[in-house]
């Protein structure tokens, strides 16, 4: 008989943002730091997988995404963080291991160094190459918000900014409020390269073998920076392998930490 997956949703106010977050399972923690554009719902398949062998999954709508409201400041990395930090401590999470998707793997990475508690770091696709490349999605983006100054009152405007917008695969910041495409424009700027230097725990990095956003050339850049690191690649994925192929992810997890726990 198969068993029952259930998971809860839960409420906690950090500095006025009420953060909303699910959780399920029982045993060692894993904490989820989402991507850019996603939610806590992105991540159940792979809630299912590992709370059912043995897990306890906390994954939180970072502030922005899902049901959690957008900051009221202009954050980066940094302070996303910062912020995740706060929730750690107030939800008294402790030898846990965290992962980090996309945009997640860096503000995991600078969790890594700033915030108590951490056992294990994964990293899944991580967006942390900033500075020396960019994909046509984020030049696209880029390039139209710093256009949008001088464009923005003229009637074709709207009418172009969406039709290109879709053409880049740039839908999430199209559709954003006016808040979180500025903490966008921040978000894709920022080289956190520097931030390999904090993790000094166990650390798994997988990856998409045919991950376009995120080549796996990124992969293997984190490999040789990040000190014993192990890195997994999972065959025909693309930038989201926790979703196309959540048992094969869960599996690689698991193998990693039944020596780590």
């Amino acid at each position: 008989m198969e068993e029952t997956f259930e998971y809860k949703v839960n409420k906690i106010s950090i500095d006025g943002i009420d953060l909303s977050y699910k959780t399920a399972g029982q045993g060692h923690p894993i904490f989820v730091a989402h991507g850019w554009g996603a939610d806590s719902n992105y991540w159940l398949g792979i809630m299912k997988e590992l709370s059912l062998k043995g897990f306890q999954m906390i994954v939180p709508d970072l502030p922005g995404f899902g049901n959690t409201p957008a900051p009221k400041e202009i954050w980066g990395a940094k302070e996303y963080a910062d912020f995740l930090c706060k929730f750690i401590k107030k939800i008294e999470l402790k030898d846990f291991t965290i992962i980090g998707h996309s945009f997640g793997g860096g503000v995991a990475m600078i969790l890594a160094k700033e915030c108590e508690g951490i056992k294990n770091v994964i990293l899944c696709d991580a967006a942390v190459v900033r500075a020396e490349r960019l994909d046509i999605r984020q030049k696209i983006a880029k390039a139209l918000a710093n256009w949008g100054q001088f464009i923005s009152n003229t009637p074709i405007y709207p009418i172009l900014r969406k039709i290109l917008y879709k053409f880049a695969g740039a839908s999430d910041y199209y559709l954003a409020n006016e808040q979180m495409r500025e903490i966008f424009k921040k978000v894709i700027t920022e080289d956190l390269l520097y931030a390999t230097e904090n993790v000094k725990q166990p650390c798994l990095i997988i990856w998409g073998e045919k991950d376009v956003a995120t080549p796996i050339e990124d992969g293997v850049l984190l490999n040789k920076r990040i000190n014993g690191s192990k890195l997994e690649i999972v065959p025909g994925a693309r930038h989201n392998p926790y979703r196309s192929e959540p048992q094969k992810t869960s599996q690689i997890i698991i193998n990693f930490l039944k020596y780590k726990i």
